[in-house]
């Protein structure tokens, strides 16, 4: 599929109302092999949420399976799910919870490959926020957390994984959400600008713009689930690639290629993160330094799923979680939003 019939599909859907502003990536993927099936993958933005998916393609190994990805960046994993719905994608990457409330509402749409098996969107805030604060990396996290009173935070839309995230921190330190911090928008690809411009005195998301604050010396870390000192949140399904029901049914051929070759992508992560970097720096990172995206990169091995496996534990964890945020995700079952023919 190229450039125009994409465009023509985001038409259809409606782009204005989703705010799909970036088709990043559409006019320089290479030259599709003789024969391969495409597939377009909505995913929130370049980060490292999808990290062995991007390493599966700019190492090649997508390719070598046959299977044509193009990524198209949406802003936002709410955006993502919408485009998914919609039809304007084949494949999206988003937070499992996002698959679980979606099945509450009665949107069918199946997990059927993990990326991340680590909640892996670790938060930072400015450095002038935390002395203003008084927050220091040695405090236990339930101090640092109870500090955040009065901070902006940045998510990346209402109801997303970022969001879901600072609600669940800020409490674990006492406060509440909606009245001790103020949340807003904020796409996932500007948060580090917005942070270093002073529109905001936080954000959370996964790697490098997080970890380029910190190294830039522009934030601190505020918390860090991807290293497990996040309660309820240790070996946590965080992000999967998901599908409408109809769409595996009609390109499970495809869909096993693309798990194949993310498989290989996870392996080279956790093999050789210095290469992993250097690939996905050179084809999506290019305004980070090379080795702060290597460093980022080794700094996350322990969250890529290999092999990339979807389990009803993993299930089970991401319910309780939701189930903080209220019960309307209580009946759902496993069977309602994972499609395990793909696992390995």
């Amino acid at each position: 599929m190229d450039r125009r019939e994409v465009l023509r599909r985001f038409c259809r859907l409606g782009a204005g109302s989703l705010a799909l502003t970036s088709l990043t990536g559409l006019g320089t993927r290479p030259a599709a092999a003789a024969g391969s099936t495409p597939l377009i993958v909505g995913i929130g933005g370049f980060t490292f949420a999808y990290l062995p998916l991007l390493t599966a393609k700019a190492a090649g190994f997508l390719d070598a399976e046959g299977v044509d990805v193009t990524f198209v960046s949406t802003g936002g994993g709410t955006n993502a799910m919408a485009a998914t719905l919609g039809g304007s994608v084949d494949v999206c990457g988003l937070v499992m919870s996002d698959i679980i409330l979606a099945a509450a509402k009665g949107q069918k749409i199946k997990a059927f490959a993990p990326l991340m098996a680590q909640y892996a969107s670790d938060a930072v805030i400015s450095v002038a926020a935390a002395k203003k604060i008084g927050l220091t990396a040695e405090m236990p996290l339930v101090e640092r957390m109870a500090r955040l009173k009065g901070l902006t935070l940045a998510i990346s839309g209402r109801g997303s994984g970022t969001d879901k995230l600072w609600r669940y921190l800020v409490s674990l330190g006492g406060l509440d959400p909606d009245r001790d911090v103020t949340l807003t928008v904020v796409k996932l690809d500007q948060m580090y600008a917005a942070l270093k411009s002073e529109q905001i005195d936080g954000f959370n998301t996964t790697a490098p713009a997080n970890n380029r604050a910190v190294e830039d010396g522009l934030a601190v870390w505020a918390a860090r689930p991807s290293r497990g000192e996040v309660p309820g949140l240790e070996n946590f399904l965080y992000t999967v690639l998901g599908a409408k029901p109809e769409v595996l049914a009609a390109k499970g051929d495809a869909i096993g290629r693309l798990v194949a070759g993310l498989a290989k992508g996870g392996e080279l992560v956790r093999a050789d993160p210095a290469k992993a970097g250097r690939l996905i720096q050179a084809q999506y990172f290019q305004q980070t330094d090379l080795g702060l995206v290597q460093k980022a990169v080794a700094d996350q091995v322990a969250t890529v799923s290999v092999p990339p496996k979807l389990t009803g534990k993993q299930f089970e964890q991401n319910r309780d979680f939701m189930l903080r945020f209220g019960d309307e995700v209580k009946q759902v079952a496993a069977t309602d939003v994972m499609d395990t023919t793909w696992s390995r």
